[in-house]
């Protein structure tokens, strides 16, 4: 980044600075420096991207794609946030009552992979007496998301409650 870039942006309110490092290697194999992460992340492609791009079999690494830590960290911001909120209210948010799965869907234009949209379903088992104040909590958990507030406007996100009752 420009130092006159640096400069704009200081004189703005900024809370955080996400600090990271990409360092392309061989077989496709993009290393991510993270922060608070001991070792890079390994990024690439495989599958339905390899051969969109038309890259044949053995001349790239398999490993998730940047498209797919895109979703999943959108899944995994929205699942935290949804965790707080219903932790807040008492109701159980841990693994074994709350999971979230995402699906991307890319489409190509001229030529590039683009996320266009993402569908999300909570699965939450809860008892059936919390079922009002988890549909309530639902209806506005995305909303305090920082994932999905800074790319909504960019990439359609859905969100789905799978309510499970208990008890």
């Amino acid at each position: 980044m420009s130092e006159a870039a640096v400069s704009s942006q200081a004189n703005s309110a900024v809370v955080y600075r996400s600090e990271v490092r990409a360092v392309p290697s061989t077989g496709g194999i993009k290393f991510v420096s993270l922060p608070a992460e001991a070792q890079p992340v390994p990024m690439g492609m495989h599958g339905g991207i390899a051969a969109h791009y038309k890259l044949p079999e053995g001349s790239f690494t398999p490993r998730a794609a940047t498209l797919d830590y895109l979703v999943g960290g959108t899944a995994g911001c929205l699942v935290g946030t949804l965790a707080r909120a219903l932790r807040v209210r008492e109701i159980n948010s841990d693994g074994e009552h709350l999971q979230m799965d995402a699906v991307g869907e890319h489409e190509s234009e001229d030529g590039v992979l683009v996320l266009k949209r993402i569908h999300v379903v909570a699965h939450l088992r809860a008892l059936a007496a919390q079922r009002e104040t988890v549909e309530r909590v639902f209806q506005v958990f995305a909303s305090k998301c920082p994932m999905h507030q800074s790319i909504r406007k960019a990439i359609e996100i859905t969100t789905e409650l799978d309510f499970q009752a208990m008890g």
